[in-house]
């Protein structure tokens, strides 16, 4: 074909960028780096500019020249005149790249799509491969003309530093990196400060100013279509303020103190007294003296296993919006289960949640899932333990959520019974760590405080994902 084929296809004809997106496709920079809030329109402009940088490569006529390889078909790896990939974080992630640059290739430019090995060969021996970085070891070995990295903050470090940027270096190859922040992490640090200041958290004298590297920043609310802003206004008052900050508005500096800093005793500690346990009838008197008689559509469980630490099991009362923390279990050096020779039990974790369960009937216990053996010998004595997705960073998330005070309702739909004094204690004790051995901060809670935490992040996190399919996208 001839080497401007390509070219002469216009695939931003029917596209309407945002201002901020025109600004990317008018770059020259060898590497544009894309710090964005959700739903900005990185990951559709980053597409556009992948595409636009092969065209260009096409036009000036790189890689050749080039011999064609005389049996594409069969070659099992036939040799390209020029390759680039499309990374994400996981393949399952990579999806959304190949959604996008679906609908940015014209389909007059592909010879091919072969998504059993996701790849996709244009027109002139032309070739892009969609790669997972889970394994950053699986991306040595190629020289690569160009790469575009998806959600890059979520990365492992060596995936740029161990194994593209030598890639890129064989054949003077560009980058293009979409992403929302994950904290001051090696993206931040030796990708975002080698371009110009952006306002987005780190210190403006710690930018190098590099002119190979172009930075763009912009934040959710800078994509103008309507049902968009909607919704984003929705999510900036269901969301924390610290993700509102990192998700939103795209800033790096947000995740230190306190997990849960929307957590105040005037505001969530609650005093409960139980009126009819069989109707699950509760008075409750709330921080501003006010008492309102509420009923418990059902009671659901968050445990944690322990020994020198304590096993904690929390006992969660739902009444459909609201969540009620209305007992704890907090003991160490108590086993499972302990039975005498005549097969008696005696006292134990198991007896004493079954009293737990003889009162509440919990619908579900959510447990760490470490202790699978734990889990069987409570399933054993007839208690609804479960395994928990023990996601840290979305559980923590959705928890948060729920703290915070709605501005529609001026009040939050997570409350803690007075009584549960270790519960209080570690959630106001619960605290970021400050930083990782490298000196990066992270977005990671410290591993102490944490056992009612962890409890109460596994109930409630599944429990929403089940009963609403999560709170967040």
């Amino acid at each position: 074909m001839a080497k401007n084929q390509v070219v002469e296809l216009d695939p931003f004809e029917d596209w309407n960028p945002h201002d901020k997106q025109i600004e990317v496709m008018e770059s020259q920079a060898k590497n544009n780096v894309l710090n964005c809030g959700r739903r900005g329109g990185k990951t559709n402009v980053g597409a556009r500019k992948f595409y636009d940088y092969i065209l260009a490569d096409i036009e000036r006529g790189k890689g050749l020249p080039f011999k064609p390889p005389k049996n594409l078909k069969k070659m099992k790896k036939p040799k390209p005149r020029l390759e680039y990939w499309c990374i994400s974080p996981t393949y399952a992630m990579s999806e959304i790249q190949q959604e996008e640059i679906s609908a940015t290739i014209p389909e007059d430019a592909i010879e091919k799509w072969d998504s059993s090995k996701n790849r996709v060969w244009l027109k002139g021996f032309i070739l892009i491969q969609f790669k997972s970085a889970d394994n950053p070891k699986t991306l040595v070995g190629k020289g690569l003309d160009g790469v575009w990295l998806d959600e890059a903050s979520k990365m492992k470090p060596e995936t740029w530093s161990g194994y593209l940027s030598y890639a890129l270096a064989d054949k003077d190859g560009w980058s293009i990196w979409t992403t929302t922040p994950e904290g001051i992490n090696w993206f931040a640090e030796e990708i975002v400060l080698k371009g110009q200041f952006i306002d987005a958290g780190l210190e403006e004298g710690q930018y190098q100013n590099d002119p190979d590297w172009r930075n763009f920043y912009w934040t959710s609310l800078d994509n103008p279509i309507p049902e968009l802003q909607r919704n984003i206004l929705k999510m900036m008052d269901t969301y924390p303020k610290r993700y509102v900050d990192r998700e939103i508005r795209a800033k790096f500096n947000v995740f230190h103190g306190q997990v849960y800093d929307e957590f105040s005793r005037g505001v969530h500690v609650v005093r409960m007294r139980c009126l009819d346990e069989t109707m699950r009838l509760y008075e409750v008197t709330f921080p501003d003296g006010s008492k309102r008689d509420i009923q418990m559509r059902r009671f659901i469980g968050g445990m944690d296993h322990g020994w020198n630490d304590p096993a904690v099991l929390l006992v969660i009362g739902c009444t459909g919006e609201d969540y009620f923390i209305v007992e704890e279990s907090y003991e160490q050096h108590v086993n499972v289960l302990i039975v005498d020779e005549q097969g008696n039990m005696e006292d134990c974790l198991v007896k004493r949640y079954k009293e737990l369960h003889d009162r509440y009937c919990f619908d579900v216990i959510w447990a760490d899932p470490a202790e699978p053996e734990y889990i069987s010998t409570y399933q054993k004595y007839e208690l609804p333990v479960q395994a928990a997705d023990n996601a840290i960073g979305p559980g923590i998330k959705e928890v948060s959520s729920l703290y915070k005070v709605k501005s529609g309702s001026g009040r939050p739909n997570l409350y803690v019974n007075s009584s549960c004094k270790n519960t209080i204690k570690e959630t106001e004790a619960y605290k970021w760590k400050e930083k990782k051995k490298n000196g990066q901060q992270t977005d990671d809670p410290e591993d102490k405080d944490n056992h009612t935490q962890d409890s109460k992040r596994y109930a409630i996190y599944n429990d929403r994902r089940e009963t609403t399919g999560f709170a967040f996208g």
